[in-house]
């Protein structure tokens, strides 16, 4: 990715403000460009490995957050890199397959268009998933549905999904310092970003202000400053 402006910031950063956490992440990506091809078809490991590049595109290859322990609800720091949950793209066919005790399932990887579509219906049960993924299953060669499926073919097909998309759930192992507990904590990296974007944002838009209220600049003039220019500025500002 080339470096991204503060303007450009800016703009993904609007652009994501009339969403829900699904549709954002993709509204986001959408107004970056970081991918040739629409970010909602993606799967889910595929996207989310754009966002940890424009994540550190922005903010740096760092990532300082805090967990809760879900013992005794201490606070963990969390203190590791993008390198480090940047995990390698599967070499995964459109189409996958599994052949299973006679069934015979077709399927894809989720998406964010999957999901999506599930909650625009308004439907909460995560089963439904892997039905809306599947495009073909059969038993001793006879076609059925995705619903028919037993319960061990349906865990070996979401077991073939995960191990063809690891990108899609990323855990960080933790231990909590105060009672010893060790568990896995998800990294979603969506909420994450949004979270450090919101008050950059926020920060960034203050310093517009002054700068336009003291010096009569134009957005555009102000955003084309280097931030230690910016700082001066507003230091000269405050005095």
């Amino acid at each position: 990715m080339e470096m991204l402006s503060s303007e450009k910031l800016l703009e993904i950063w609007e652009a994501g403000l009339s969403h829900r956490p699904l549709s954002r992440a993709i509204a986001v990506l959408r107004a970056a460009g970081v991918s040739a091809r629409d970010p909602a078809t993606l799967p889910l490991g595929a996207r989310d490995r754009c966002l940890l590049a424009l994540r550190e595109e922005t903010f740096g290859p760092e990532i300082n957050g805090v967990a809760h322990c879900p013992e005794c609800g201490e606070a963990v720091e969390m203190q590791f890199t993008v390198a480090d949950i940047r995990l390698p793209a599967a070499d995964a066919a459109e189409t996958l397959a599994l052949d299973r005790d006679g069934y015979a399932v077709r399927f894809h990887l989720p998406t964010s268009e999957d999901l999506l579509s599930l909650e625009l219906a308004g439907v909460e049960d995560d089963s439904l998933v892997l039905e809306r993924c599947v495009s073909d299953a059969t038993r001793d060669g006879e076609a059925i549905t995705a619903g028919e499926l037993p319960e061990e073919v349906r865990e070996a097909v979401a077991e073939t999904m995960a191990a063809s998309d690891p990108q899609a759930q990323v855990e960080i192992s933790l231990e909590c310092p105060a009672c010893g507990k060790s568990w896995l904590e998800m990294f979603d990296i969506e909420s994450f970003f949004w979270n450090e974007l919101q008050p950059w944002a926020a920060r960034m838009l203050r310093e517009i202000h002054q700068l336009a209220s003291a010096y009569g600049w134009s957005q555009r003039e102000i955003l084309a400053l280097s931030p230690l220019r910016r700082s001066v500025y507003l230091n000269l500002i405050a005095e």
